[in-house]
């Protein structure tokens, strides 16, 4: 490697550099001067006014870094980013940029903006920057172009939504443009790595200003720009060989973007359809703002801005990382992204997504309990079940592969030939088993049992039948394999549709915890005094007022059985016994206790006694039993 070809890449990082860390401090005069200002409100974490529209300084650094690639005279090198591909990237981006200060300066609505984007976004597509393939499979022009302005939409906005403490979105952006470009180096194209080594050095110039305590912002320019050029040189570098190659890579790199993205989507329709459920006119769209961003729960949970920062710029690195590896072991690849799966789904599901689950949650006991017609869902559940046994039935093939002694049949071949048994056997077995006669949110335990029991068995016969068939004397261990994973996967997806309702009940309580009521009020933290059925009762009693107003954290239940102290009753922990009250009430900071289970008035009286010197209410719930006089 000549002297030359090692320079250019420090000195087109320094490029970008020096123009950020010139032209920020030129800019933040200038946006005070015009009054392009941040100003503090309901969902702002800042509590003075700050010039924005700082990503004006990314984008100079950027394209400066751009002609020193392009318009030096070096020495010619192979890149798919080439002078051409700069000069249809240039007016695209500029009009990126001016939409954001449009934005910044004057606060234009949801429509105008996404318009704007949309329209962005097509001009990208007619300009060649667009996908073209997925997975190595050549995109249908009106996908192709329906594909690459989402694309690019979703990364405007992702970036726009993340950008909500100080340094987080530019530092994001800085991981995920190193994070890429090293992944060019390991698949043998250094030339692409410039430019994202140019966006590498504008960044962190700009992060020398942005990062807390922050004297300027991105404002939309900046958030705009950083998700539309991160998107433009994905796509313009990706590679036809493979997912990880191609799309996979840039996705992991913005992964946290992404992700807060989606979640906000998530959320905010359960909110409108929670909204149009209690008041009959739909809500805010989920173009409306929220102080619920990933950002935001962390500042809630008492950690500093800095602090936010720096988790979610080790969120971005841990998936560049996964990035690399599955790069790198590229026979390895789909080991590793299930293992990151796993983990983030559990991540996701333990610490993150709390109050989109319980919005969604809300939404289920509202649906569900609202009266339907029974026709309705026969119809749902025979569907569904159709559905389900085809998914489970590709994921099977696909799991296991075809015949060896026939790798030219297709999946769709082998789906065809296998369907009319695989599928058609376990559904009869379910309509012998009067699944679907069941009302099944009043159903006992034995049903889901004798339902799952039903698709076992019809998968069982269904295998019965394969081999009575059979003239190959190794295909039967194969074949029982196959209807193994078969009823593996299917008994439980069909079991969860019907239980579905009762599983979100159930977890309701849990989902509760920490939650707010609608006036802001935390939930006043209950103990229940009992373990028996009418603490059943209660607990869904409790599910039932979440759908409307969460008004309870369920910390725990007392019981007088000892031998219980420390376990879980439906699904929530034994914290003690009743002699042990005082205690817990100080402990747990209870604010009220209910008292579910029947109680002797001379109890009774012993426990007022003993917990009138705290305050905490004492609340008798009843499942009582009236006669009603047939005369008179």
């Amino acid at each position: 490697m000549t002297l030359e070809a090692i320079l250019k890449y420090p000195v087109v990082f320094f490029a970008g550099l020096a123009t950020a860390l010139i032209v920020t401090p030129l800019w933040r005069r200038l946006a005070e001067r015009w009054g392009v200002w941040d100003l503090p409100g309901l969902r702002k974490i800042h509590r003075q006014a700050v010039p924005r529209g700082g990503g004006l300084a990314v984008f100079l650094g950027f394209h400066v870094a751009c002609a020193v690639v392009f318009l030096f005279p070096w020495a010619p090198f192979s890149s798919q980013l080439t002078v051409g591909w700069w000069l249809r990237f240039l007016p695209l981006s500029s009009a990126v940029v001016l939409l954001g200060l449009l934005d910044d300066r004057f606060d234009l609505g949801p429509a105008a903006k996404f318009a704007g984007q949309i329209a962005i976004g097509l001009a990208a597509y007619a300009a060649g920057i667009r996908l073209e393939n997925l997975l190595g499979v050549a995109l249908p022009g009106w996908v192709d172009m329906a594909a690459t302005v989402f694309w690019f939409v979703a990364l405007m906005n992702a970036f726009n939504l993340i950008d909500g403490v100080d340094g987080l979105a530019t530092g994001i952006a800085l991981i995920a443009a190193a994070g890429i470009g090293l992944s060019l180096v390991f698949r043998g194209s250094p030339g692409d790595v410039l430019l994202f080594l140019g966006l590498v050095g504008a960044c962190l110039g700009f992060l020398r200003y942005n990062f807390h305590p922050a004297n300027v912002f991105l404002g939309d320019t900046g958030s705009y720009f950083l998700g539309f050029t991160l998107a433009a040189l994905s796509i313009s570098t990706h590679s036809k060989a493979s997912f990880m190659a191609g799309i996979g890579m840039p996705m992991l790199a913005v992964g946290v973007p992404l992700f807060d993205a989606m979640l906000a989507v998530w959320r905010r329709s359960m909110r409108r359809i929670l909204s149009r459920n209690a008041t009959g006119t739909a809500g805010p769209g989920i173009e409306s703002g929220d102080a619920d961003h990933l950002h935001h729960r962390l500042l809630r949970a008492g950690r500093g801005q800095s602090q936010v920062a720096g988790l979610l710029y080790a969120a971005t690195l841990a998936l560049v990382a996964v990035g690399w590896l599955a790069s790198l072991l590229n026979d390895r690849a789909l080991g590793i992204l299930v293992l990151a799966f796993l983990l983030a789904a559990y991540t996701v599901v333990r610490h993150l997504a709390d109050i989109e689950l319980r919005e969604s949650g809300k939404v289920v006991l509202q649906g569900l309990s609202r009266p339907v017609r029974r026709n309705q869902t026969l119809l749902f559940y025979i569907a569904g079940d159709v559905l389900i046994l085809n998914l489970t039935l590709l994921a099977t093939m696909a799991l296991l592969g075809l015949r060896a002694d026939a790798p030219q049949i297709s999946l769709k071949a082998a789906w065809l030939k296998a369907a009319p048994i695989d599928i058609v056997v376990p559904f009869v077995a379910l309509l012998l088993a009067k699944s679907y006669s069941r009302v099944w949110y009043l159903a006992r335990v034995s049903e889901y049992a004798a339902t799952g029991g039903a698709v076992a068995f019809g998968c069982a016969v269904a295998c019965g039948l394969r081999l009575l068939g059979l003239s190959s004397a190794g295909r039967p261990a194969e074949l029982a394999l196959h209807y193994v994973l078969l009823a593996g996967l299917a008994v439980p997806a069909i079991v969860f549709t019907r239980a579905a309702y009762r599983v979100v009940q159930d977890l309701m309580p849990w989902l509760m915890r920490g939650a707010e009521t609608a006036d802001g009020v935390p939930p006043a933290r209950a103990l229940i005094c009992g373990a028996g059925f009418r603490t059943t009762l209660f607990l869904r009693q409790v599910a039932f007022r979440a759908r409307d107003r969460v008004s309870l954290e369920i910390v725990g239940i007392v019981s007088d059985d000892a031998a219980i102290t420390g376990h879980y009753v439906h699904g929530i922990q034994v914290l003690g016994t009743c002699r042990e009250l005082p205690a817990l009430v100080v402990q747990h900071r209870i604010d009220v206790l209910y008292l579910v289970e029947s109680i002797e008035a001379a109890e009774l009286d012993r426990l007022r006694e003993r917990l009138s010197v705290f305050a905490v209410r004492l609340v008798r719930w009843d499942v009582v039993e009236t006669e009603i006089p047939m005369h008179g």
